[in-house]
């Protein structure tokens, strides 16, 4: 018991899914041996960074939304860049599948879609996924992206807002809105967008830059 709470056992499977990188054996023996909340407290106060990363990887796979979600955004501060990365892969894939299993797969038309180029499609499908599952911030999330890819700014920072109301740390959505505050000529706005971002990505130097350039164009 003690090698399960203190990550021993889960830094043996994921040496291994280095080894092999089987996704699917790792996946059964977390299934095996871990739930959701014992990953959650090993990425919280483990101090191995070894068993943080398999703890992100783990909840990749199977963390709900409810909980993992604010988790992993912890995880955006490690002092571990790998553990970082990991937890943005991670976030992503809890993101889509935040709702329930239709909705889910809705999204991931709506995702192929946008990929394609069907870009009046997929905010019609996002419309629709919204109408019927409003709490479901990637809906608004994967509509934004739409709208900004045929420049309807306006539009797409509407739907970042929701996204980022309904999912505090949705970097993703962050990173948008403050795109189109700048393509709209609201360098103020976008500085303010890119220091809440800053916050949750604190090492990401690519947001450190961008908060500075804005800060010496707008406050001298």
């Amino acid at each position: 018991m003690g090698a399960l709470n203190s990550g021993m056992l889960l830094v043996d499977y994921y040496r291994m899914f280095l080894a092999d990188r089987d996704l699917e054996a790792f996946r059964g023996r977390l299934q095996a041996r871990y739930n959701a909340g014992t990953l959650e407290r090993i990425l919280s106060d483990s101090p191995d960074p070894a068993a943080r990363r398999a703890a992100v990887l783990g909840l990749g796979l199977e963390g709900r939304f409810e909980t993992a979600n604010s988790m992993l955004g912890k995880a955006l501060r490690d002092q571990d860049p790998t553990v970082r990365e990991m937890a943005e892969e991670a976030l992503w894939a809890v993101w889509f599948r935040a709702d329930t299993p239709e909705h889910n797969a809705t999204l991931e038309g709506v995702r192929e879609m946008i990929g394609a180029g069907r870009l009046d499609d997929a905010i019609g499908l996002a419309t629709r996924l919204i109408a019927q599952a409003p709490d479901f911030a990637e809906a608004y999330n994967q509509r934004a992206i739409a709208y900004y890819l045929q420049g309807r700014l306006a539009e797409s920072a509407r739907d970042c807002r929701e996204t980022v109301k309904r999912n505090p740390v949705h970097f993703g959505a962050l990173s948008g809105l403050a795109r189109c505050q700048l393509g709209l000529n609201r360098p103020r706005e976008a500085l303010d967008t890119l220091r809440l971002a800053v916050k949750l990505q604190p090492y990401s130097e690519t947001l450190r830059e961008s908060v500075k350039a804005l800060e010496a164009d707008i406050e001298p």
